[in-house]
């Protein structure tokens, strides 16, 4: 996962492609955790967040422009 202000730094298509990869490792992390797999719960806490993130810098953007 990037920082804040490396995901700041970075255009809009390696965010889109950040994004589609976070959605992909949350619904990995997602699926071992209901499945008893895994008992890191706090990652998909984390995948959230950063979720959220990419979203909200995307937000910003198409707003400023």
């Amino acid at each position: 996962m990037k920082t804040l202000e490396e995901l700041k730094k970075t255009d809009t298509k390696k965010l889109q492609e950040e994004l589609q990869l976070a959605e992909k490792d949350l619904f990995k992390y997602t699926y071992d955790v209901k499945n008893g797999q895994s008992k890191n719960t706090h990652q998909v806490r984390n995948y959230k967040k950063y979720i959220a993130r990419i979203k909200t810098i995307d937000t910003e953007r198409s707003k400023v422009s």
